[in-house]
């Protein structure tokens, strides 16, 4: 028998006969581990007492010590929070006293990102990394312009524009340069100090991300939870965006980020792993662990994230092939420092079908486990603090946020700040679709009623309307124009660069887009014209996007966006291509193909065969013919013959008649004779060796 099976037996909690049996020196690793018979026999011996104990006891006195035991602590409880409100403003200001001593030394990623004066940024020694970024989020972290960054990667042989993701080490090395030191840090721990170390709230729901392979089942199983055609709604069947989902479950309530498995959306699948209490690894039982696992669960570990394994798609293997599976991805697993519990770990792992059902409740079971031993515990009372996971431009609705809330509660009229943007919550969504007034905490919405784009991965901090105004007023100084984004650009572009402007309808598929053209402009960028991000954005195409392409020579690619009419007549005349995508390897294929056309073609003479020119004829009409045999290989009109004479290279032309029997021929093979004339060269002689050669374009290596 299991911890958890004793404790669902005795109707208590997993972490409860965990702490009866530590403190009696029984230990065990997770409420998974299986009971000993000596711990079984004294377990069932202290309940049993209890239970005995209970019943002697009077069911009055018990009733009237219940009631007194209950009030006393609801009345003090009741006393410090009135307390707490009290000293509420005082808070406030001790806590932004400390935020301003803390931004005159270091500046910190995903918190204020105030444009400073110049001065400011003079001053900035040390900074914090949590992870990639692009170049002008870079730049603000480091008190530079996006000038001076892109000209010190220039330096190294880079050549980026402030819209790039720039590689964590990269950004270190710059900082470096800069003489600036650099701290990198897990988003995890700046999590820790963002929220309150106590845990007096309520219990929260848990938060678990489903991560994984693309195409091993991830949407599939959520859409079987929801019991709604997610996957179907996805374009070709893979997840775009990372989507946020409440399950209703009989073991209780769990809220699934779902993020995609396509290695283009790295950025995202990260994010997703950094606000997350379980990560769900789900594995095809048919392909085992793939890049993507593998990637899956170096995020994990980075945010110290506990992972439980679904062996996905068990309905596609037989029952006998089944346990030997289940065996080689566990030794995989093994491999990547994972344990499960067969092999001396503490890592749980299920066989599971997304499609049929098997073994789904035994996986929410061990979720909703696993969570209660985490003690997740969240304040609902406090001002909200949410995550932002992605953000869009909705027609009619203006920018909107995809947040999950991890303290307090959010509601209709709070007014926010959120990185560089500012608004007030207008409407509130849930994952399906309906409006509420507030969202608790774990409970994923979609807030509408942001000023501009907010920050993904950033925080959305409910403040007093003084805060809310004060923030609004400093963040119009740091909202940049588009034109400074193109000029940029234009500034740093290749003259024989593939010029892109780039148009999708979220900023996590902005930011993978970006990302997968610049790491397809590295591996071609030895054979292949340069790639240029010109300008990119969120929203449909615009008659300013063709003007901006005509401009600048580019093609328009659009990710789930669209072009409006006078938008298309007007690329028609201007003769600018708009590829519309809906899916971003498709994107990414097209780009390929485009950049092979661009490829150098390199030419080169390929030996074909050997001669023996056996006679040397003079005709007039057709001039100097040399005989020859054939010795090995294919000789063709049109091929390079090099004469070579006591093994020295004595002349070289091109044939420009070839005959076999006194026929014009194309090709003579290995064992004839032949006769051919060549241009340039004419002065051939008995017992000439002649080596043949083909030119062959091929492009360049």
């Amino acid at each position: 028998m299991r911890i958890y099976e004793f404790a669902k037996e005795k109707n208590l909690s997993s972490k409860e006969i965990l702490e009866v049996l530590k403190s009696n020196g029984y230990e065990f690793a997770s409420h998974m581990s299986v009971i000993s018979d000596q711990a079984l026999v004294f377990l069932n011996k202290k309940y049993s007492k209890d239970a005995k104990t209970s019943i002697e006891k009077s069911p009055e006195k018990n009733v009237v010590k219940d009631v007194v035991t209950e009030k006393k602590p609801e009345v003090k409880i009741i006393k410090k929070e009135k307390d707490l409100r009290a000293s509420k403003s005082d808070t406030e200001v001790i806590e932004e006293k400390t935020a301003v001593q803390i931004t005159e030394d270091k500046k910190i990623f995903n918190t204020s990102t105030h444009k400073k004066n110049n001065e400011e940024r003079r001053i900035v020694t040390e900074i914090i990394l949590t992870d990639s970024m692009p170049l002008h989020q870079a730049a603000n972290l480091m008190g530079k312009s996006d000038g001076e960054l892109i000209f010190a990667l220039l330096k190294k042989g880079s050549i980026c524009n402030r819209n790039n993701i720039i590689p964590i080490d990269t950004i270190k090395s710059l900082a470096q340069d800069f003489g600036i030191k650099v701290e990198i840090k897990n988003i995890s721990q700046d999590l820790e100090k963002f929220l309150p170390k106590n845990k007096t709230g309520a219990f929260r729901w848990p938060i678990v991300v489903v991560m994984g392979h693309v195409d091993h089942g991830k949407t599939t199983l959520l859409d079987f939870l929801r019991k709604q055609n997610v996957a179907a709604k996805e374009k070709g069947g893979i997840t775009q965006h990372l989507g946020a989902y409440e399950v209703e479950s009989k073991h209780g309530k769990i809220i699934f980020l779902d993020t995609p498995g396509h290695e283009a959306f790295t950025y995202i699948r990260s994010r997703g792993a950094n606000v997350t209490d379980l990560a769900v690894l789900v594995i095809s039982a048919e392909d085992g662990i793939k890049p993507q696992t593998i990637e899956c669960i170096k995020h994990a570990k980075q945010a110290q994230v506990p992972i439980i394994v679904a062996v996905n798609k068990i309905d596609k293997i037989s029952p006998e092939r089944l346990d030997p599976v289940m065996q080689s991805i566990k030794r995989d697993l093994a491999a990547k420092d994972i344990l499960v519990e067969d092999w001396g770990g503490d890592v749980i792992c299920l066989p599971i079908s997304a499609k049929t059902g098997a073994g789904v409740d035994e996986l929410l079971e061990m979720i909703i486990l696993q969570s209660e031993l985490m003690d997740l515990k969240s304040d609902k009372n406090l001002p909200a603090k949410s995550f932002v996971l992605e953000s869009n431009l909705e027609r009619g609705l203006g920018p909107v946020a995809t947040v999950i809330t991890l303290e307090g509660t959010l509601r209709i009229g709070d007014y926010f700040t959120c990185g560089n943007s500012t608004g007030r919550v207008r409407v509130l969504v849930d994952s399906y679709g309906n409006r509420l007034k507030e969202a608790l905490p774990s409970i994923p919405v979609k807030v509408i009623g942001f000023d501009n784009f907010a920050e993904i991965g950033g925080w959305l901090k409910v403040v007093p309307f003084d805060e809310y105004k004060k923030a609004k007023f400093s963040t119009k100084a740091i909202v940049q124009s588009p034109s400074m984004d193109f000029s940029i650009a234009l500034m740093n572009q290749d003259k024989k660069s593939i010029n892109l402007i780039i148009k999708t309808d979220t900023r996590g598929s902005k930011e993978a887009i970006e990302g997968s053209i610049e790491k397809l402009a590295k591996l071609t960028e030895k054979d292949c014209s340069s790639i240029n991000i010109i300008y990119s954005s969120i929203g449909d195409v615009s008659e300013s996007d063709i003007e901006r392409a005509s401009d600048s020579n580019s093609m328009i690619l659009t990710l789930h966006a669209k072009i409006d009419k006078k938008a298309m007549i007007l690329a028609q005349e201007k003769n600018v291509k708009v590829h519309n995508f809906d899916i971003i390897y498709h994107l990414v294929e097209f780009l390929e193909a485009e950049l092979k056309k661009t490829k150098k073609i390199v030419t080169r003479w390929v030996p074909k065969a050997k001669l023996l020119v056996k006679k040397v004829f003079d005709l007039k009409k057709l001039g100097i013919i040399a005989g020859c045999s054939v010795q090995e290989g294919v000789v063709a009109n049109g091929n390079k013959v090099v004469c070579m004479r006591a093994g020295r290279n004595v002349g070289e032309g091109i044939i420009k008649s070839l005959q076999k029997d006194r026929k014009v021929v194309k090709e003579v093979h290995a064992g004839y004779e032949c006769g051919f004339v060549s241009d340039n060269f004419q002065d051939w002689a008995e017992d000439d060796l002649v080596n043949v050669f083909a030119e062959e374009k091929v492009v360049g290596e």
